[in-house]
């Protein structure tokens, strides 16, 4: 039976040796999740044409999404009251568990079940390692170790691909699900012996109905947004009646949250300036980046006419920016025990980035490309890690684990709505520049069935069926001709449809600025010692903890400015 263990962060009970193995523990967990996220896209094509299920392939990541945001909060808000540890080990179980069925899966609708499972301890796995190093580290501290966890993930962005092509073409397909399993086997012994156990605070009456509350509306807005623009008219019925549902189902959980003493997500955290806007940047980094940069291989393949690995070359550097980025930032951001002009450099960068990445063209060349994902690179690996330190620095530490989790979830939120968004972008200003970008009397000419092949800005990407269309054009009179029309077409159709979606996340990243510069820059706390509650808080007889800080901790327990 394991006993409670007094409410002590992990910085005042583990030694020098001991972080760094849990630091080590915590970042092999890490790859396993963001290896997976980068290397089953690769896979795909095999995937399908083994277990067929075509018009069934979004819902492979779609499950996952789905089910790993659901989880986040109810993790967060778990975590800070029974400990990190079970729910990590819990977390990389079911991860491991969800990898093996996925790889055995026998068709499309059990690789999607298991993907759901999957997602559900990949969501565990990160909540919990987020809060976890907020746990080892003060927040003066934390963003020095911060740039670790980030090129966690910029090396699982690097190699994800590469690594997928050459499992999935050598071992198989399901080997890239497979793999997790001895990943996971050395993740489990090292948090096992490397992470202490024990209950973080007092016994709690957990809201579960807020918690379920919370999910029903999230992934009723979270299928919307999937769903719209591509199986549904934004203004169908579907999609009306899901988001009309998901607003009900938050206003019932606002209500719940009012009432519940110990709330899922303590609504009077949102008082707190500094954790308000840290979420509100880090959902607009969501929408600008996460939903821009995945059209621009698109971009790069189709109107450059690179192939598929000189598209990650191209791209690539972006994780390399992230890396640099992040360890500067962390560093210097722990020098001076500030964190606000961190952060609004990185939002003029992101900013400058995407405002650059509006001018891609047919024929600039592809170092241009290069040199813009670089710039947005290092906007984002200055932004997003500096904001995970800044929301746990603005809050109490026994709400660490809720602030942690609020973060990825608006993050989360942000990169679904943002794709959801640019897909019908690119979609809609992909076909009205395409009709336009060809001559009349060749759209005349074109066979309608060729033609209709055509409507897709990513037909090019698919070899068989863009080989078989090139083969119909030659066989026409003057299809060599009309080929090159229909090709150039296209190629002038998808960069106007790329430079329409900058453009729009330009807006979503001069907000995230606007955000960026809204923020207090309270000085990073050297200490996990509890702060001042902000006026207007409930007391503890009514919220059964007091509430996050809205005020600077006094001198003794910030960093000094360094000058």
């Amino acid at each position: 039976m394991m006993h409670a263990l007094p409410r002590q962060p992990l910085s005042q009970t583990l030694g020098r040796r001991e972080k760094w193995l849990l630091i080590f523990s915590l970042m092999v967990s890490l790859f396993m999740g963001a290896l997976d996220q980068t290397i089953v896209s690769t896979a795909i094509p095999r995937i399908v044409s083994e277990l067929g299920g075509f018009s069934l392939l979004a819902w492979v990541f779609t499950a996952y999404m789905l089910s790993s945001t659901v989880v986040v909060p109810l993790v967060g808000k778990l975590s800070d009251t029974y400990g990190r540890k079970q729910f990590l080990m819990v977390g990389i179980l079911l991860f491991m568990g969800g990898s093996a069925a996925c790889g055995a899966a026998p068709d499309m609708l059990s690789l999607i079940a298991f993907r759901a499972l999957q997602g559900v301890g990949g969501g565990i796995m990160f909540a919990t390692i987020f809060a976890t190093t907020g746990d080892l580290f003060a927040p003066a501290e934390r963003g020095r170790y911060m740039g670790l966890f980030t090129g966690t993930f910029s090396l699982a962005s690097i190699v994800g691909p590469s690594l997928g092509g050459l499992i999935t073409d050598h071992v198989g397909w399901r080997w890239i699900f497979y793999v997790n399993v001895p990943v996971g086997l050395v993740a489990l012994p090292a948090i096992w012996r490397n992470l202490p156990g024990g209950r973080l605070g007092e016994r709690r009456a957990i809201d579960y109905v807020g918690a379920a509350l919370l999910a029903a509306a999230s992934v009723m807005m979270l299928l919307a947004f999937v769903w719209a623009g591509d199986q549904y008219a934004w203004d169908s019925a579907t999609i009306v009646s899901l988001l009309v549902a998901s607003a009900a189902l938050l206003g019932v959980f606002v209500l719940q949250e009012l009432r519940h003493p110990d709330p899922m997500v303590p609504l009077y955290l949102f008082r707190n300036r500094e954790f308000t806007v840290t979420n509100l940047v880090v959902f607009f980094v969501g929408l600008s980046m996460f939903g821009s940069i995945a059209y621009l291989p698109t971009f790069v393949q189709t109107s450059l006419g690179a192939s598929a690995t000189a598209s990650g070359v191209i791209t690539t550097p972006q994780s390399l920016g992230v890396l640099t980025a992040s360890i500067i930032g962390g560093n210097v951001m722990a020098r001076v025990g500030r964190y606000k002009f961190i952060a609004v450099a990185g939002g003029v960068l992101l900013f400058t980035g995407i405002m650059l990445l509006r001018t891609v063209d047919v024929g600039m060349p592809r170092w241009h490309v290069s040199a813009f994902v670089v710039i947005t690179g290092f906007g984002f690996g200055l932004v997003l890690p500096t904001m995970s330190v800044a929301v746990q620095n603005a809050v109490d530490y026994r709400y660490l684990g809720v602030a942690t989790s609020a973060s990825q979830f608006f993050r989360q939120i942000g990169g679904v709505i943002g794709t959801a968004v640019f897909g019908s972008v690119l979609a809609t200003s992909y076909r009205s520049a395409f009709a336009a970008e060809l001559p009349a009397d060749a759209r005349a000419a074109l066979p309608a069935p060729v033609l209709g092949q055509f409507d897709d800005p990513t037909l090019a990407l698919d070899a068989r069926r863009y080989g078989l269309v090139l083969d119909q054009l030659r066989q026409l009179p003057g299809g060599e001709a009309l080929l090159q029309l229909a090709v150039g077409a296209q190629q002038e159709a998808v960069a106007v449809a790329i430079r329409h979606i900058f453009s729009i996340a330009a807006v979503f990243a001069l907000l995230c600025l606007g955000m960026t510069l809204a923020l207090r820059g309270m000085p990073l706390r050297r200490t996990h010692a509890p702060v001042a509650a902000p006026e207007g808080s409930p007391p503890p007889s009514e919220a059964r903890a007091p509430a996050a800080p809205d005020s600077i901790p006094s001198s003794a327990d910030v960093t000094p400015r360094t000058r």
